[in-house]
Protein backbone atom coordinates (compact mmCIF):
# COMPACT_ATOMS: atom_id res chain seq x y z
CA UNK A 1 0.00 0.00 0.00
CA UNK A 2 2.67 2.58 0.95
CA UNK A 3 4.33 1.78 -2.55
CA UNK A 4 1.22 1.99 -4.23
CA UNK A 5 0.82 5.82 -2.95
CA UNK A 6 4.41 6.71 -3.59
CA UNK A 7 3.86 5.98 -7.65
CA UNK A 8 0.48 7.84 -7.28
CA UNK A 9 2.59 10.98 -5.86
CA UNK A 10 5.25 10.54 -8.42
CA UNK A 11 3.06 10.07 -11.06
CA UNK A 12 1.05 13.02 -9.97
CA UNK A 13 3.95 15.10 -9.88
CA UNK A 14 5.43 14.12 -13.55
CA UNK A 15 2.36 14.46 -15.14
CA UNK A 16 2.40 17.98 -14.39
CA UNK A 17 4.84 18.55 -16.80
CA UNK A 18 2.78 17.23 -19.54
CA UNK A 19 -0.30 19.44 -18.76
CA UNK A 20 0.26 21.80 -21.67
CA UNK A 21 0.99 25.01 -22.21
CA UNK A 22 -0.05 27.83 -19.57
CA UNK A 23 -0.43 31.52 -20.26
CA UNK A 24 3.30 32.15 -18.54
CA UNK A 25 4.38 29.91 -21.90
CA UNK A 26 2.90 32.07 -23.80
CA UNK A 27 4.20 35.42 -22.59
CA UNK A 28 7.00 37.40 -24.69
CA UNK A 29 7.43 38.43 -27.91
CA UNK A 30 7.66 35.81 -30.79
CA UNK A 31 8.91 36.03 -34.17
CA UNK A 32 6.56 35.28 -37.41
CA UNK A 33 6.73 34.55 -40.67
CA UNK A 34 3.37 34.03 -42.95
CA UNK A 35 3.45 32.76 -46.26
CA UNK A 36 1.70 33.82 -49.09
CA UNK A 37 1.20 33.88 -52.49
CA UNK A 38 2.92 37.50 -52.89
CA UNK A 39 6.15 36.34 -50.82
CA UNK A 40 6.41 35.83 -46.87
CA UNK A 41 5.06 38.47 -44.39
CA UNK A 42 7.57 39.04 -41.04
CA UNK A 43 6.88 40.91 -38.07
CA UNK A 44 6.50 40.33 -34.50
CA UNK A 45 3.43 39.06 -31.95
CA UNK A 46 4.02 40.24 -28.58
CA UNK A 47 1.79 38.75 -25.44
CA UNK A 48 1.39 39.99 -21.97
CA UNK A 49 -0.91 38.99 -18.66
CA UNK A 50 -3.38 42.27 -17.75
CA UNK A 51 -5.30 41.06 -15.00
CA UNK A 52 -4.71 37.31 -15.34
CA UNK A 53 -5.58 37.78 -18.81
CA UNK A 54 -3.23 37.16 -21.80
CA UNK A 55 -3.46 40.06 -24.55
CA UNK A 56 -1.38 41.17 -27.48
CA UNK A 57 -0.44 42.74 -30.53
CA UNK A 58 0.71 42.55 -34.01
CA UNK A 59 4.34 44.46 -34.64
CA UNK A 60 4.95 44.48 -38.31
CA UNK A 61 7.61 44.86 -40.16
CA UNK A 62 6.36 47.81 -41.92
CA UNK A 63 5.87 49.74 -38.19
CA UNK A 64 2.10 49.17 -37.47
CA UNK A 65 0.74 47.73 -34.31
CA UNK A 66 -2.53 45.70 -34.53
CA UNK A 67 -4.33 44.30 -31.47
CA UNK A 68 -4.77 40.78 -30.95
CA UNK A 69 -7.80 39.44 -29.73
CA UNK A 70 -10.00 36.63 -28.18
CA UNK A 71 -6.96 35.07 -27.09
CA UNK A 72 -7.34 31.12 -26.02
CA UNK A 73 -5.49 27.97 -24.92
CA UNK A 74 -6.92 25.30 -26.56
CA UNK A 75 -6.08 21.00 -26.54
CA UNK A 76 -2.49 20.24 -27.72
CA UNK A 77 -1.06 23.63 -27.31
CA UNK A 78 -3.29 25.21 -29.63
CA UNK A 79 -3.11 29.29 -29.17
CA UNK A 80 -5.81 30.38 -30.84
CA UNK A 81 -6.21 34.13 -31.71
CA UNK A 82 -8.28 37.42 -33.78
CA UNK A 83 -6.75 39.86 -35.43
CA UNK A 84 -8.73 42.89 -36.84
CA UNK A 85 -6.99 44.65 -39.51
CA UNK A 86 -9.94 47.30 -40.07
CA UNK A 87 -11.23 45.43 -43.21
CA UNK A 88 -11.32 41.49 -42.55
CA UNK A 89 -10.74 39.30 -39.37
CA UNK A 90 -8.08 36.98 -39.28
CA UNK A 91 -7.50 34.07 -37.06
CA UNK A 92 -4.81 32.19 -35.71
CA UNK A 93 -3.86 28.58 -34.92
CA UNK A 94 -0.58 28.47 -33.26
CA UNK A 95 0.78 25.06 -32.33
CA UNK A 96 3.19 26.09 -29.53
CA UNK A 97 6.18 23.38 -29.17
CA UNK A 98 8.80 25.17 -26.56
CA UNK A 99 10.24 27.78 -28.15
CA UNK A 100 8.36 27.63 -31.23
CA UNK A 101 5.13 27.41 -33.25
CA UNK A 102 3.94 26.99 -36.60
CA UNK A 103 0.14 27.10 -37.37
CA UNK A 104 -2.05 29.00 -39.79
CA UNK A 105 -3.62 32.48 -40.67
CA UNK A 106 -7.12 32.14 -41.87
CA UNK A 107 -8.17 35.05 -44.30
CA UNK A 108 -11.28 35.65 -45.49
CA UNK A 109 -10.17 37.06 -48.66
CA UNK A 110 -6.53 34.97 -48.64
CA UNK A 111 -7.70 32.00 -47.49
CA UNK A 112 -5.25 29.76 -45.30
CA UNK A 113 -1.74 30.37 -45.35
CA UNK A 114 1.37 28.36 -43.15
CA UNK A 115 2.72 30.42 -39.94
CA UNK A 116 5.71 29.89 -37.82
CA UNK A 117 7.85 31.49 -35.86
CA UNK A 118 9.84 31.45 -32.48
CA UNK A 119 10.30 33.15 -29.25
CA UNK A 120 12.53 35.67 -28.75
CA UNK A 121 14.79 35.78 -26.03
Amino acid sequence: MKKLLIVLVVLGISLQGYAGIKEKDVVGTWTYKVETPEGDITGKLVFELKDKKLVGEVQTSEGEFIDITNIKIKENDVLYAEVETGYEVLTINMTIKGKSYEGTVESEQGGSMIMSGEKVE
